[in-house]
């Protein structure tokens, strides 16, 4: 603190005097100081070191200049701010009094008559303050004095209230963005913040400040806050789960109309309070009724309490969104014995950054009382997390680390699940922890489910077809030519129908139809493009490309729908590779993952990160244009997806195609036009468009064969790209597109082995690809041509290369130890093949991955990565009482009938 004291000492000698300390919070440290231009004393907020060099001075004092203009007799006004030795600051007047903090700590529980004046003193500076747009998102007795600004408004007054620190919480998130996780800094107090606040809601609007104010007044009447508990993360999960004890049963003598006015405040549901802090304040000054508050909602089975990890930031916790129960509407469905409940109800993430984003994350155990979920460790690794849903914390399992894509036995007793890159292969664990037992290497977690008899059933990601492990691990393929290029979902009971999608590689969805596991006959169920689906309490859920997810009622003896599809809930998180977020039990529980939305970024070769745009989306594949100067990208809007250009020099983000399903770009040699991927046809097709003409899309090459779009050869006389079962057993594989990308496909290498991620170095000599012929997936480089030799390039795992613009350079994902890291290896291509050196670039633990292609690139001057940063999955939303939840949503729109 003294080299800070002297620092900013030394930045500010020619403006102000600093005297001393008086006082640090979580985000700055306060210096008493005289003002040498106006003679008087102020005070100095110093923005601690960490946060200082996340935000940025301009950003930060841009935004806080929003707040310099509010002038108001119970508002702290802003003298000055700026920066001084890279260190932010802001100036206001030094208030002669005390906080309400230490007036708390010295009497407890105020006069009824203090707590009233003081209350609509702060109700009034916050209705003025919201008049001019500004929230405070951070009102607390800490921010809150007691007297006036000494030599500028005459002897102090203890009783007149000031709100310090306006605007400064939004103008701090505001100028960090995303970059704040990475302080381990947090923003906002959980004793008061609101439950959309605490969800970390991207809208918070006044009533997170009435809110905040009601906690005050609750303190201040109660001598303690609506919620205590022993750490920041129980705290939060009582704000989001719990009601408070009612003040009268605290402290007799509040009036009746304070503490409802108090407890109106404090509902969860923003709807439910006073609609303005001026409401508020007449509430409690003018003796006025609020409005009946609405009986405690039922709880669903059992307690169920928010898990929560102190990992975030803005909330404290990012965890524990989306805690509201859906109030019982008239005229329940039949047989019903409680009402439906939404919930939002921990993160998963155990201090990382969250989990794989091409892998599936999460399984509900068969009866709904617990999840299993994929996280990331502060190490950097997978790691799987059981949370009961009447517990309050989470479980790490014995043997998940490096495990992902998590299923559950229908007894609940075990968990099969994919190794991570690292760790290749497929096990089955127990669920309370334990040994690994290996199970065989055709096996894929992914899309499986079993049968009464202990079967296993799955289809394995290269697309070979259904395929059924025996208990005594025999693998048999029954239905192999005709299951080709479908994905199994579910096993329903009575072990005769499976839920399937049938969608080809590098498909991300596709029709839902039901299979007979017996006949082998296909019944259509759902026309539409579906990523997952499940059947749980008689209703078939399922999620689209993006994101909504349906319910409908469905006959699964008979693989009948037997009524209207209901949208019952948006923005579940589907991966680009065709995982939906989504598990499901039989007794009607839904758990899914929120989407949160991707940040395109600009990475130089030290790990420096900057954005390249503002815009959040779900960003895939960028790729940089021959010269440079455009970006093309994919991503989900509102009708489907579609390749979009972002203008380098300008910032803009253009579409470049209308087919609402089109990804996976890539340019033409020239630079002229774009290459992608559609299933407008209804079959895997490849098309050219020229961005910006005024001529449709050229149709290239339509097979069930591709699975990618490729990359040009240098001539562009044809794609290399990868294919599926190009030859019998093999799959996917590299293959070559010629005739301009007209076809046919030819097979470059195919085998039962999975190859795929095809990268061409820029002469079209060498061919970088990923294979999993030595256990795990690796780096490989070969020459294009039919013959020469084979090299491995990474060591410890690697996928996704792309090759440096110098021709001997080679970038792929790679580990070193714990860490996901971006590798570069140094290539010798003559006299004979050989890699130079490997070395680690920058950690990329929040960089998206995807298959069968690179999500990131490089650009022609080798000095800038375009990468896809993913934003970490911070809530598991439950959904209990399925049949309930349908029944309330046709009841509210009488036209789904």
């Amino acid at each position: 603190m003294a080299d800070l004291h002297e620092q900013l000492q030394s930045g500010l000698a020619d403006r102000y005097r600093i005297e001393r300390e008086l006082g640090a919070g979580g985000m700055a440290t306060v210096y008493l100081a005289d003002d040498l231009r106006h003679g008087r004393r102020v005070a100095i907020k110093l923005l601690h070191p960490e946060l200082s060099a996340v935000l940025g001075p301009e950003r930060f004092l841009a935004e806080i200049k929003t707040t310099a203009g509010l002038q108001h007799p119970h508002i702290l006004p802003l003298f000055d701010s700026g920066a001084a030795d890279g260190l932010l600051f802001y100036v206001m007047p030094y208030v002669e009094g005390e906080t309400l903090r230490r007036r708390l700590q010295q009497e407890h529980q105020l006069p009824i008559a203090d707590v009233v004046r003081l209350a609509t003193q702060v109700a009034d500076a916050l209705e003025y303050a919201h008049g001019h747009g500004i929230v405070h998102r951070d009102i607390k007795p800490e921010n809150i004095l007691l007297g006036y600004p000494s030599r500028d408004r005459g002897a102090a007054s203890v009783g007149h209230a000031l709100v310090a620190d306006f605007g400064i919480a939004l103008a701090v998130q505001q100028a960090g963005g995303h970059r704040l996780t990475q302080t381990g800094l947090s923003l906002g107090t959980p004793q008061y913040m609101a439950p959309e606040q605490a969800m970390g809601e991207k809208t918070i609007d006044a009533r997170a400040d009435v809110y905040a104010l009601g906690a005050v007044i609750y303190e201040m009447l109660a001598g303690e806050p609506p919620f205590t508990g022993p750490t920041a993360q129980a705290i939060v999960a009582k704000v989001i789960t719990e009601r408070p004890r009612p003040l009268h049963e605290l402290r007799e003598t509040v009036p009746s109309h304070v503490a409802s006015a108090v407890h109106a405040a404090l509902q969860k549901l923003p709807a439910d309070r006073p609609a303005s802090a001026a409401e508020f304040g007449r509430l409690l000054s003018a003796g006025e009724r609020t409005r009946e508050l609405p009986a405690a909602p039922a709880r669903p089975r059992g307690r169920l309490v928010a898990a929560i990890w102190a990992a975030g930031l803005v909330t404290l916790a990012l965890a524990a969104g989306g805690g509201y129960l859906l109030g019982r509407r008239s005229g329940a469905a039949p047989g019903s014995t409680a009402p439906p409940s939404r919930l939002a109800i921990l993160a998963p993430s155990l201090g990382g950054t969250g989990a794989a984003s091409i892998h599936r994350q999460l399984a509900l155990t068969p009866d709904g009382s617990g999840i299993v979920f994929v996280a990331i460790t502060p190490a950097g690794i997978n790691a799987l997390a059981f949370q009961r849903l009447d517990a309050a914390e989470p479980v790490t399992i014995q043997g998940g680390a490096r495990m992902l894509d998590p299923q559950i036995s229908p007894d609940g007793r075990w968990l099969v699940v994919n190794g991570d890159p690292t760790n290749a292969g497929t096990f089955r664990l127990p669920l309370r922890g334990g040994s690994l037992t290996v199970l065989p290497s055709a096996v894929d977690s992914r899309y499986s489910g079993w049968t009464s008899d202990g079967a296993m059933w799955f289809t394995p990601t290269v697309n070979l077809g259904l395929q059924r492990l025996a208990p005594d691990g025999r693998i048999t393929r029954p239905f192999a030519d005709r299951t080709a290029g479908l994905r199994l979902q579910q096993v329903l009971d009575g072990d005769r129908l499976a839920l399937m999608v049938r969608a080809t590689v590098g498909a991300a969805s596709g029709p839902l139809l039901a299979f007979d596991l017996r006949s082998g006959v296909e019944t259509p169920l759902v026309d539409v493009p579906v990523v997952e689906a499940r059947y749980a309490a008689g209703h078939l859920i399922y999620v689209g490309p993006d994101g909504v997810l349906w319910a409908v009622p469905l006959d699964p003896v008979h693989a009948r729908l037997t009524g209207s599809p209901v949208q019952i809930a948006t923005g579940v998180s589907v991966t680009g590779t065709g995982q939906a977020q989504l598990a499901a039990s039989p007794n009607g529980t839904v758990a899914y993952i929120p989407e949160e939305p991707r940040s395109l970024v600009f990475a130089d070769r030290s790990g420096a990160f900057r954005p390249a745009t503002g815009e959040r989306r779900s960003f895939h594949a960028p790729k940089f244009s021959p010269d440079g100067r455009r970006l093309s990208v994919d991503f989900t809007g509102g009708d489907g997806r579609d390749v979009w250009i972002l203008s380098l020099g300008q910032g803009t983000l253009s579409r470049a195609t209308f087919d609402r399903d089109g990804h996976d770009a890539t340019w033409a040699p020239d630079g002229r036009s774009l290459t992608y991927t559609s299933f407008k046809s209804g079959t895997f097709g490849i098309y050219r468009v020229r961005p910006g003409a005024d001529t449709p899309a050229e149709s290239l090459l339509a097979s069930p064969a591709l699975g990618y779009t490729g990359q040009w050869l240098p001539d562009g006389s044809g794609l290399v790209t990868v294919g599926n079962s190009l030859r019998p057993g093999s799959g996917p594989d590299i293959a070559l597109v010629r005739n301009g990308g007209r076809g046919p496909v030819e097979p470059v290498i195919a085998n039962p082995l999975q190859t795929q991620y095809p990268a061409l170095s820029p002469d079209g000599r060498w061919l970088a690809y990923v294979s999993d012929q030595s256990g795990g997936q690796q780096v490989f480089l070969r020459p294009l041509a039919a013959t020469g030799e084979e090299i491995q390039v990474s060591q410890q795992g690697g996928s996704e290369p792309v090759w440096g613009p110098n021709g001997r350079e080679l970038f792929y994902r790679g580990t070193t130890g714990s860490r996901l890291e971006l590798m570069v290896a140094e290539l010798r291509l003559a006299p004979e093949l050989e890699v130079v050196s490997r070395r680690a670039l920058f950690p990329i633990d929040e960089i998206a991955g995807t298959t069968p292609h690179a999500n990131f690139d490089i650009s022609p001057d080798g000095k800038t990565f375009a990468m896809v940063r993913r934003s970490p999955a911070t809530r598991i939303v439950v959904l209990q009482n399925l049949p309930e939840l349908v029944h309330h949503l046709r009841e509210a729109s009488p036209a789904i009938q």
